[in-house]
C-alpha cells in the first residue's frame, strides 16, 4: 500500500508540473496557502484567521427596498382589481353611508369627508362622492391619483402623506364628518405612527363624526417584507392594540371583526402566485363622542 501511495503521488506531481511548465513562480498550491494562513508561528490555527472567510465568497447582493410611494407606483390602478370583490370593505363604506343618512345634518348628502390613502378612488371615494358627499381622497402615490382623478370626477384629490395632512390641519380641529382608512396605514410608517396619526385624524372629526380603519393586523414594527412580490418596509398593530388604539384616540368603537381575504394580486398581473397569501384583516367602526351640552 505504501509502495502504491509513492508511485500515486509521484504520478500527481508530474501532471501537476507539466501543466505548470514554464511558470516562474514557486508557490504552493491553493489549498497549502490557506492552510499556512490558518496556522500560527507554533502551527495552530489562529482565532482571526480560522474564522476568515474564503476569498472566493462574496455577501449576497443586498436588496433595494421600496418607499410606500414606489410600491404603489409600480403597482399602480391594478392595485383596484386586486382586490375587487372586498365584502368587508363594501360592508364598511355601505355602514358609513347609511350612519351619514341618520344624521339630519348630512342626511341629504355634504358631509365633509376625507379618505386617507385613497389608491385609485374606487370604491370609497367613489360611493361616498355618488351619495352626495364632499370626498377629499389623499394619497402619495401619483400614479394612484392620476387614475382616481379620472375614475371618480365628483371628488377631490390631493398627493399628500397624511401625517403632513393632519400637521397641516391640527390648527382647524372638528372639521370633519368622516374619515375612512383603508390598508393605507402599513407600508412606510411605523407603529407609533399609526398610533399617532389615529390620534390626529380623531382630533379633525367633529363630534358624532365616523372613522372607518382596516389593516392587516399582524404586530410587526419597521419590518422588511416581499409585499407582492415587492421588497418595502411595515409596521401595524395586532387586533387587540389596532381596537385599543381606536379608543385611546377618544373614539367609541361601534363594531370591529377580523375576516380574511386573498387578493387576485397574481391574476391581474402585479406579482407570480406564490407572491401573494391569505391576508387577516382588521375593520374597525368608530364614533367621536357628541360632547355634552353644558
Amino acid at each position: 500500500m505504501a509502495d502504491f501511495k509513492h508511485i500515486l503521488a509521484t504520478i500527481l506531481s508530474f501532471f501537476t508540473n507539466l501543466f505548470h511548465r514554464g511558470a516562474t513562480s514557486t508557490a504552493p498550491p491553493a489549498d497549502d496557502i490557506e492552510a499556512a494562513a490558518s496556522k500560527g508561528k507554533d502551527g495552530t490555527a489562529t482565532p482571526e484567521t480560522a474564522e476568515a472567510p474564503s476569498p472566493t465568497d462574496e455577501a449576497p447582493p443586498a436588496i433595494k427596498t421600496l418607499t410606500a410611494a414606489e410600491v404603489f407606483d409600480s403597482v399602480g390602478p391594478a392595485y383596484e382589481d386586486a382586490f375587487t370583490g372586498l365584502p368587508t370593505q363594501a360592508a364598511a363604506i355601505n355602514w358609513l353611508v347609511e350612519q351619514l343618512k341618520a344624521n339630519p345634518a348630512t342626511a341629504s348628502g355634504g358631509a365633509k369627508i376625507v379618505d386617507v390613502g385613497c389608491g385609485t378612488g374606487r370604491p370609497a371615494c367613489s360611493v361616498l362622492a355618488d351619495a352626495g358627499h364632499d370626498v377629499l381622497g389623499i394619497d402619495i402615490s401619483e400614479a394612484m391619483l392620476t387614475a382616481a382623478r379620472t375614475r371618480v370626477p365628483k371628488a377631490k384629490f390631493e398627493l399628500i402623506d397624511v401625517r403632513a395632512f393632519i400637521e397641516r390641519e391640527k390648527s382647524n380641529p372638528d372639521q370633519l364628518d368622516a374619515v375612512t382608512v383603508f390598508f393605507s396605514l402599513i407600508a412606510g410608517v411605523t407603529q407609533d405612527d399609526i398610533k399617532a396619526v389615529l390620534s390626529g385624524l380623531a382630533g379633525l372629526l367633529k363630534p358624532g363624526g365616523f372613522l372607518v380603519f382596516s389593516t392587516v393586523p399582524i404586530p410587526v414594527n419597521n419590518e422588511s417584507i416581499k409585499w407582492m412580490g415587492r421588497p418595502v418596509v411595515v409596521s401595524s398593530l395586532s387586533p387587540e392594540e389596532g381596537v385599543a388604539s381606536v379608543r385611546a384616540a377618544g373614539l367609541e368603537v361601534k363594531y370591529d371583526a377580523v375576516t380574511k381575504f386573498k387578493p387576485r394580486g397574481a391574476e391581474v398581473g402585479i406579482c407570480k402566485p406564490e407572491e401573494v397569501w391569505e391576508e387577516s384583516h382588521l375593520f374597525v367602526y368608530a364614533q367621536k363622542p357628541v360632547k355634552a351640552s353644558v
